[in-house]
Parts: C-alpha cells; sequence; structure tokens
C-alpha cells in the first residue's frame, strides 16, 4: 500500500519524538524498530531453509533513572496502539499470566466486517512492555526460560510447563520484547549463570550513560506527521510474505554471519550476544526495510545499518554486566568506574567519598591496583592531586 510519509517510518518517528524528549536518539531508534517488529508479527521472514526467521525483537533499554527509558517508550507505544495491528501486554504481569494468554490466543477480527467484530481465528503474536524488566523477570522463576523459548518462533505448538497452572500449548508463537532497566537491577534480576546463555544473547541491551540534550521547552505539534505515522505503521502490518537479500546486500549478512563468533577472552555476556548477532542483526534489517518501503528486499543499505547497531550493543554489552562475576569486588569494581565515567575522571578521594558504603579505603586501592594493571583505568597526576580515568574516553586528559 501506498506510503504517507516521505521518509523511512523509523527516520520520521524520530524527527517526531525527538523534539519533545530528551532520551538518547539510540533509544527512540531501537523502541522504533520493535515496534516495527511488533507489527511484522510472524506475516513475513527470512528462509532460512530448515527453519524461518522472524523480525521479533527483544530490545531492553539501559540506563540509570531519569535518563528517559520511559520517555522513549511510551511514544512508540502510543503509535502502535492507534495503529491497531498488534496484540499487547505490558507492566504488572507474571509468565504464566503471558503463557496462559498466549494459548488462548488473541481473536482475529475480519478486516471487512470490523464495525460487526466478526471472528475469524486466533493469533499468538504479542509484544511484551515492560518498563521495569527486572520486575517482569523476578515474579516468577520460567521467565527467563520461557522468553528464551519464544524468541525462536518456532512452527507449529509450543509447549511449556508450569508447577502451579500446568502445561500450555501455544500455536505458532511470536513474541516481542520491549523493556526498560536500571543497570544495577538488571544485573541483579538476571542470575550470574544466565549471563552468557540463551536468553541474553537474544536480547539487544541498548545502554546509555547520558542525555544527548536538554529541552527545558518540549514540543511536538507534528499532529500531521503522527497520523501518517499510525497510517503507515499500519500499512507495515499488512505485509505479508518472505523477505530476500537484494545481491549487494549479501556480502554484508556474509561478513557479520562470519565474524559472529566469541573470542576466548571474551565475558561470558559478550560471548554470548556475538554468536547470535548474525541473527538479530537479520531481524533488525527486516524492520529497516520494512520502515523503508513495501518491497520485501533487504537491501544493502539496510544490512549495514543494522551491523551498525548491533555492533554498538555488542560493544556496550560487557558495561552492562560487567559487575557479574566471581570475584568479590567485581560489583565494588563496577561502581568505581561508573562513577568515573559519569566525572570523566576522579581522584581516590572522590572516589571513596561518594562509594563509603561500598567498600572499605583498602577495597578502593585493591580495586585500583587491578584495574590500573589491566589497563582498564589509567591515572595522571594534575598539580598535586593523582587523578583516574577511563583510557577510551580521557585520553586527552
Amino acid at each position: 500500500m501506498p506510503r504517507r510519509l516521505r521518509k523511512p517510518w523509523l527516520d520520521s518517528y524520530i524527527e517526531y519524538v525527538e523534539a519533545a524528549t530528551e532520551s538518547p536518539r539510540k533509544f527512540h531508534y531501537w523502541s522504533g524498530a520493535t515496534v516495527i517488529a511488533a507489527a511484522l508479527k510472524r506475516h513475513v521472514w527470512n528462509d532460512r531453509k530448515t527453519y524461518k526467521m522472524y523480525p521479533n525483537l527483544y530490545t531492553v533499554l539501559v540506563a540509570r533513572p531519569g535518563l528517559g527509558k520511559g520517555a522513549a517508550i511510551n511514544p512508540a507505544l502510543a503509535i502502535l496502539k492507534e495503529a491497531k495491528v498488534t496484540n499487547m501486554l505490558s507492566d504488572r504481569i507474571t509468565m504464566e499470566y503471558v503463557l496462559e494468554k498466549l494459548s488462548k490466543g488473541f481473536p482475529i477480527v475480519s478486516s471487512a466486517s470490523l464495525t460487526q467484530g466478526i471472528k475469524i481465528g486466533t493469533d499468538a503474536s504479542v509484544l511484551l512492555v515492560s518498563s521495569e524488566l527486572s520486575v517482569f523477570i523476578t515474579a516468577s522463576q520460567f521467565t527467563i526460560t520461557a522468553l528464551t523459548d519464544l524468541w525462536d518462533s518456532k512452527e507449529g505448538v509450543y509447549g511449556y510447563g508450569t508447577r502451579g497452572k500446568g502445561e500450555f500449548n501455544i500455536n505458532n508463537p511470536c513474541v516481542s520484547l520491549l523493556g526498560g532497566s536500571a543497570q544495577e537491577w538488571l544485573v541483579k534480576s538476571v542470575p550470574s549463570d544466565a549471563v552468557g546463555g540463551g536468553f541474553t544473547r537474544r536480547v539487544n541491551f541498548v545502554l546509555a550513560t547520558k542525555k544527548e540534550r536538554k529541552i527545558p521547552w518540549p514540543a511536538m505539534n507534528h499532529h500531521r506527521l503522527k497520523d501518517e505515522l499510525i497510517e503507515d505503521l499500519s500499512n507495515i502490518g499488512q505485509l505479508r510474505g518472505e523477505y530476500r537479500f537484494a545481491p549487494s546486500a549479501k556480502a554484508v549478512f556474509e561478513a557479520v554471519y562470519d565474524k559472529s563468533e566469541a573470542n576466548e577472552f571474551d565475558d561470558e555476556a559478550t560471548a554470548g550476544y556475538k554468536i547470535s548477532q548474525w541473527a538479530n542483526a537479520l531481524k533488525l534489517a527486516m524492520c529497516i526495510s520494512a520502515s523503508r518501503g513495501d518491497d520485501m528486499i533487504i537491501s544493502r543499505s539496510d544490512m549495514e545499518s543494522a551491523v551498525i547497531h548491533t555492533n554498538k550493543v555488542s560493544e556496550d554489552i560487557p558495561i552492562v554486566f560487567r559487575s557479574v562475576g566471581e570475584g568479590e569486588l567485581t560489583s565494588a569494581s563496577d561502581k568505581v568506574l561508573r562513577f568515573i565515567e559519569s566525572k570523566g575522571y576522579a581522584s581516590r578521594e572522590e572516589i571513596l567519598k561518594y562509594n563509603w558504603r561500598h567498600m572499605t579505603s583498602q577495597d578502593l586501592d585493591r580495586i585500583i591496583v587491578t584495574l590500573r594493571e589491566g589497563d582498564i583505568l589509567r591515572e595522571r597526576n594534575i598539580g598535586n592531586k593523582t587523578m583516574y580515568f577511563d583510557p577510551k574516553k580521557m585520553e586527552d586528559v
């Protein structure tokens, strides 16, 4: 169907929402992409011969409170709701409730008979929304395992048993996830033995550490643009069939596929995501193509853009989960690094002043020595003080 927007849906959505919120741009991008994934459901796919790859995405925005996770999620959901192209389950749900709901299915109403509301079947596709993912994860012991299995969107009946409510049989599930979490709560809610496992390698953890802009007087006056976004998202939800690669896109996909291997020295979370990066990039590329138009072709630029965005996730995931480890001072070390990252550089006295509840002065000395010897932290004398900084961000201190 003809599009009303002159630019790709994702570009237009970011233009629409950026003037009104201080959320990082990448939060808006991934929220918009996940909304497209939810609209596409399992109506489109890429044929992997022994199975089909669907575009459903698991996206978690990671940042400290006040950085705009909810402000990025809510506008995307508002447009998705008005487009009426997907099923949604939001906060205060448990995994048992999700499984029960999917096993019953959401009613499909004939588009030719919307006024009469004639039900013509059921649909087991859903977007799970959780503004605080840690609450959802810890509400049930089955959450991580079930989400891991549901990401695959396997054909046929998916059976899952729970102790309290028995077995649920779900026909052709397709689940997307859009959530937010503070870094500290996230690592506490995901068990250490699950980091680097099936769940974390399926999730795009989008990290932000600061706001990109300050907007004292927000404005969102693009009423016509909002209407066009709603209408075009509704049209995106009508796409059907197989996504194929343009010849020029194949080399880009082959490159990310070949590189999707873990290094033996990668941390568990990084190793897990690297293994699945090609799959996350392919899912995102289908969403980018749908944002661009209706040709059902993954172009070279679609694939390149998907690789760029998933590369950034891969680069940041060691930071997201760096407080997970076997060392007794792992969590305290993360607090030190986060403090220095937020300040740019800091003295030992400053670090201890703001972190004395979490470590002793002796602990801090051990942490500084360890991080310095691992070249994770460097020091420089400025005046009569020794200042510590992140070498990746402060080479010019």
